[in-house]
């Protein structure tokens, strides 16, 4: 009787042991589980793809001018660059895409290229009629170059130059600044720090003056005659840009005036997030 009170004694031991030690190991899991649930995050979106360029041209022209032996020279030429986006968030690219092809002066798009030259070679034989002669050739060129990449700006520079007609050659020029996460058009003071503007204005018209050599008394070549910092701006390794023309100007017709300003005098007025401009040792890296 003794030895069987003993065993049950013992029996009941280890099975209460058991329990404990089973009622451990399930608290254990429920207390790993509800940190796995609790620890569970949404899946994060895939970053969208880095913003490129690839360089696109058009060219079309019409031969049949030049000196004796040389008539395979076009007697008018049209040739277009400019760079295409691709990739970025949303709608960046196509925006980005748009706004180029309208600063090249084709809205409608790149179908609107084709119509314009054929248009153009048209134009020049209705003026001449047939008639050929060394000094009659017309061309024009269409470019839009890209100058910086920067985290908040893209800044581009666009020019238009030719001889087409009776009218004097011209040389027009323009730049424009769009926001590589949207797409959208970027103006100067989004780039300023905080009161930075007037400083920078009061840089700049002491710097136009210092160029054109003119007095604070005397007046500026520019409309009424006063400074205003221009709408025209880009970045660029060597500084800040700034350009005037057309209605900028005291007279419309007169050509552009545009200067830069060093990094080594605007760096502490930009917002270094949103240009990141190249350090004082080297001014390079840009």
């Amino acid at each position: 009787m003794l030895v069987y009170t003993r065993h049950r004694q013992c029996w009941h031991m280890r099975m209460t042991q058991l329990a404990s030690t089973l009622a451990l190991c399930i608290c254990v899991l429920f207390s790993l589980l509800a940190a796995a649930c609790g620890s569970r995050t949404e899946p994060t979106a895939p970053a969208p793809p880095p913003l490129t360029f690839e360089l696109r041209t058009f060219e079309k022209s019409e031969p049949g001018c030049g000196d004796h032996g040389h008539r395979d020279e076009a007697c008018v030429s049209f040739r277009a660059n400019w760079p295409e986006l691709h990739g970025g968030g949303g709608d960046a690219a196509s925006k980005f895409n748009s706004a180029l092809l309208t600063a090249l002066g084709f809205p409608g798009g790149a179908a609107e290229l084709e119509p314009y030259a054929a248009g153009l070679i048209e134009r020049w034989r209705v003026e001449h009629k047939g008639v050929i002669y060394a000094d009659s050739t017309w061309f024009e060129r269409r470019s839009i170059q890209l100058l910086a990449r920067r985290p908040e700006v893209w800044c581009f520079r666009v020019d238009r130059l030719g001889q087409t007609g009776k009218k004097l050659p011209f040389d027009q020029r323009a730049y424009l600044n769009l926001d590589p996460r949207t797409g959208s058009a970027v103006t100067l003071d989004s780039l300023l720090e905080k009161d930075a503007a007037p400083r920078l204005s009061s840089l700049a018209e002491r710097r136009l003056r210092e160029t054109l050599s003119l007095s604070e008394s005397s007046p500026l070549p520019l409309k009424d005659g006063s400074f205003a910092m221009p709408q025209q701006f880009a970045l660029t390794q060597s500084g800040l840009v700034l350009l005037w023309s057309g209605d900028a100007l005291a007279d419309p017709g007169s050509p552009r005036l545009e200067m830069t300003l060093p990094w080594s005098l605007v760096r502490d007025l930009v917002r270094k997030s949103a240009v990141n401009p190249p350090g004082p040792a080297t001014e390079t890296g840009f």
